[in-house]
Order: C-alpha cells, then sequence, then structure tokens
C-alpha cells in the first residue's frame, strides 16, 4: 500500500510540473529567473503608481491649504475694512452732533436778531420763550446717530450668530476620536483624503464668513450714505439761514 501511495504522489508531481513548463513556455518565459523578472517589473510598475498617486494628493493638499491661507487672509482684511466703517460711523455722528451745536448757535442768533431790530420783536421773544423752550425739536445728531448704532448693532449680532454657528461646526469636528491610520501607502493617501475635507469644511466655512461680511460692508455703506445725505441737506440749509442772518445784520448796521 504504501509502495503504491509513493508511486501515485510521484506521478502527480510530475503532471503538475509539465503543466507549469507548458504554461511558462507559452508567456515566454523560459526559466524561473524570467519569471521573477517579468514579475518584479509588474510589482514595480505598481509601486509606481502607488507613488504617483501619493505625490498627486500631495500636491491637491499643498494647494488646498494656498486657498485656506489665502481666503483666511482676505477675510481679515474683511474685518479690518469693518472696523474702519465702525470707526466712520463714529465720524458721522460726531459731525451730526457739531451740526446739532450750530443749530442751536443759529436759533439763539435769530432771536437776538429779531430783539434787535424792533421792541416787538423783543416783547415777541418775551413771550414765547416758554414756548419755545417746549416746542424744542429732537436733535437731528442724536436720531442720525441712534440709526447708526442700531445698524451697527444688527452687524455685530448677525456676525456673532455666524461665528457662534462656525464654532458649534469646529467643535462638532473636535469632539470625534483622532482616527488610527496605517503605515502603509493606503494608510498614507486615506489621512491625506481626510485632511483635504477637513481643510475644504474650513474653506467653505470662511467663504461664508466673506460673504456675510460682504453683505455687513455694503449695508454699513448704505446706513453711512443715506446719513451723509441728511448731512449734506443739513449743509445747505444752515447755510441758507447764515446768509439770512447775514443779510439781517447788514440791514441793521446800514450796508
Amino acid at each position: 500500500l504504501l509502495c503504491h501511495l509513493s508511486q501515485l504522489s510521484t506521478a502527480t508531481f510530475s503532471v503538475c510540473r509539465n503543466k507549469q513548463r507548458e504554461t511558462m513556455a507559452r508567456n515566454g518565459w523560459a526559466s524561473n529567473e524570467g519569471w521573477e523578472e517579468k514579475n518584479w517589473d509588474a510589482v514595480t510598475k505598481q509601486e509606481q503608481k502607488k507613488q504617483e498617486l501619493l505625490v498627486k494628493a500631495s500636491q491637491n493638499s499643498d494647494r488646498i491649504r494656498q486657498m485656506v491661507r489665502e481666503v483666511d487672509q482676505t477675510r481679515n482684511m474683511a474685518g479690518d475694512t469693518l472696523n474702519t466703517l465702525d470707526e466712520q460711523s463714529e465720524q458721522i455722528k460726531r459731525m451730526h452732533g457739531e451740526y446739532d451745536k450750530v443749530e442751536a448757535n443759529l436759533n439763539f442768533a435769530d432771536r437776538t436778531i429779531r430783539g434787535m431790530e424792533s421792541m416787538w420783536g423783543s416783547m415777541k421773544n418775551w413771550m414765547t420763550k416758554a414756548q419755545a423752550e417746549r416746542a424744542r425739536p429732537p436733535s437731528a445728531g442724536a436720531a442720525e446717530g441712534a440709526r447708526l448704532d442700531k445698524a451697527s448693532a444688527a452687524r455685530k449680532a448677525a456676525g456673532g450668530a455666524a461665528a457662534a454657528v462656525g464654532d458649534m461646526r469646529a467643535g462638532s469636528r473636535t469632539v470625534q476620536e483622532p482616527k488610527q491610520y496605517g503605515d502603509d501607502w493606503k494608510g498614507k493617501l486615506t489621512k491625506m483624503e481626510d485632511q483635504q475635507d477637513s481643510d475644504l469644511d474650513d474653506l467653505s466655512r470662511m467663504v461664508n464668513d466673506l460673504k456675510g461680511m460682504g453683505k455687513d460692508m455694503g449695508y454699513a455703506i448704505e446706513t453711512q450714505n443715506t446719513s451723509l445725505d441728511r448731512l449734506g441737506d443739513r449743509t445747505d440749509v444752515i447755510g441758507s439761514r447764515l446768509a439770512t442772518s447775514e443779510k439781517k445784520i447788514g440791514k441793521m448796521l446800514g450796508r
């Protein structure tokens, strides 16, 4: 029985070896050395493709990070512009306040000139003094300042809400446990792809911030333009009143 099994195993090995030789001859592999050389070439090509994928992924990561840096710089510039607009609003408020003082002085001058023109004017001033005090119109500068402050407060509230949403999103990402990556090429590629996704999320958030800042700048500029138009109207009125007062004074002095 053992002799029979030995002969059967020898015959089976011989058949398998003959089939292997036929396969090698059909593919042009004259020996094991030729087969190993061709197999090594295929492995080398695969490794080259893997390295090319890693290089391309690294280049894409660098481009995305560069975009993130540029958008972040633009966002900082937009923030500086909004701060400058806030300073301009404060300047416009101060200008309206100065015009309030000029108008108050003109009102006093008009009453004084009227009292100097005739006795009836002096009597009228004395009789209407209390009424003039009660009927004094509200300060135009205070009203303009309230409008500018309201616009600034609304913009800052909207910006704060947007920042809070961004912080919540960022917090939801940081809560996740760090992912473990392998040391092979697949692990490296997966790590770079995940980092790209995170950078793209940051880029999208920054672009949304820029969009909101653009709207805020447009609203602030529109509010300031409206306030400057009112300031121009007040300038015309004050100029007309000054011209009238000068004519009255000149008439009194006999010019």
